[in-house]
């Protein structure tokens, strides 16, 4: 355990140090408050010990400045008093400090102290990232009773009513209306088979039930696979699908399948949900540290970079409403990213209003 220990008195300074290390503790001394924040921001340290009462600055002044720092925002810190000042005392609780000892030190009991606020700092931790986890599968829950809302009673709705109309078309003898009627009823029908199996392929990636097959293949492989997948699809919208291959004889250990799969569904997204766009760049270059990055940009209107992590959640979209336009359950993103986790890489997602989307897939190199 590593402990910093903040105090303008030697004495203090070095008994702190001799009792701690009897515990095998690593202490770091600090004769004064800047000393001490220069070292807490240099290093990371698992409690900090700090008197109230120094001559260059005080103790709430070394609180505060530490508490600011990221890597010190779960710190532990003791603070060490020699007068009872109850008002600075609940100051210091307020500015993040985690109890109080007073001089004189039972320096018997000090390894006490020090453990024990340090396991009361993880249990903060664990217990505020429950809370976090509890929050985010409230959220997955409602996002996914709101989509399946959407996404199951539409083509519900659709097949139910243009069965009807095709029952009357039969009656009549309108071949013709019979026919779009029907077509109509197998678009909503491969709407929901589509939706069953983003549900069951998802659900076989999180729990590691896909049977994943790499192989060495190149790059323009995958490539020349997507674009054959949706070149139609894709121009049929108005929108143009371009590549960009900066990455000459590159290979990767990959599931072709799979792979493809997921840079599709990227296109697919971009087509989605990209307003206003005219051109989808499918691209490949090499990125640093021997990976591999494939990517997907629209030049649509873009998003506001803080709405960027809700889209990458699974069951979410954008826009939540029950009157949006684009369909899907929000799991398009969700499963790119468990393919590329299972392919050893990453994925990333930029947006900038204005300026356009663009969805990286990083894969080590081959």
């Amino acid at each position: 355990m590593r402990v910093l220990v903040i105090d303008d008195d030697p004495i203090y300074r070095e008994t702190s140090r001799m009792f701690l290390s009897m515990y095998g503790r690593a202490v770091t001394l600090a004769q004064n408050g800047n000393e001490g924040i220069a070292h807490a921001a240099e290093t990371d340290f698992d409690v900090m010990i700090c008197d109230l009462e120094m001559p260059d600055m005080t103790g709430l002044e070394v609180i505060a400045a530490v508490k600011q720092m990221p890597r010190h925002r779960d710190l532990p810190i003791i603070m060490v008093t020699s007068r009872d000042d109850a008002m600075a005392i609940d100051r210091a609780f307020e500015l993040g400090a985690s109890s109080f000892v007073v001089k004189p030190v039972n320096w018997t009991l000090l390894d006490h102290y020090v453990r024990f606020v340090r396991r009361a700092a993880e249990n903060e931790i664990t217990a505020r990232q429950a809370h976090a986890n509890a929050e985010m599968l409230s959220r997955s829950k409602d996002n996914l009773l709101a989509v399946l809302r959407h996404e199951m009673k539409t083509p519900l709705s659709a097949i139910v009513g243009f069965t009807k109309l095709a029952v009357e078309a039969q009656a009549s003898g309108d071949v013709s209306a019979l026919r779009e009627q029907l077509d109509f009823v197998r678009q909503s029908g491969e709407r929901l088979l589509a939706s069953f199996t983003d549900m069951a392929a998802y659900s076989d990636l999180i729990s590691h039930k896909f049977e994943f097959q790499p192989e060495r293949i190149a790059t323009s492989w995958i490539i020349g696979e997507v674009l054959d997948h949706r070149s139609h699809k894709v121009v049929s919208r108005g929108v143009g699908l371009v590549s960009r291959e900066a990455c000459q004889a590159c290979f990767i250990n990959a599931d072709q399948t799979l792979l493809t799969s997921a840079i599709v569904r990227l296109v697919d997204n971009a087509l989605i949900h990209a307003v206003d766009a005219t051109r989808i760049e499918v691209a490949v270059e090499e990125a640093e540290g021997g990976m591999i990055r494939f990517s997907v940009a629209d030049d649509g209107a873009g998003m506001p970079g803080d709405r960027v992590a809700s889209c990458l959640a699974p069951f979410a979209q954008d826009n939540m409403s029950l009157s949006r336009s684009s369909e899907g359950l929000g799991l398009g993103l969700p499963i790119a990213i468990e393919i590329a986790r299972l392919h050893g890489g990453t994925l990333a997602m930029t947006s900038e209003i204005g300026k356009g989307t663009c969805v990286a897939i990083t894969l080590p190199k081959a």
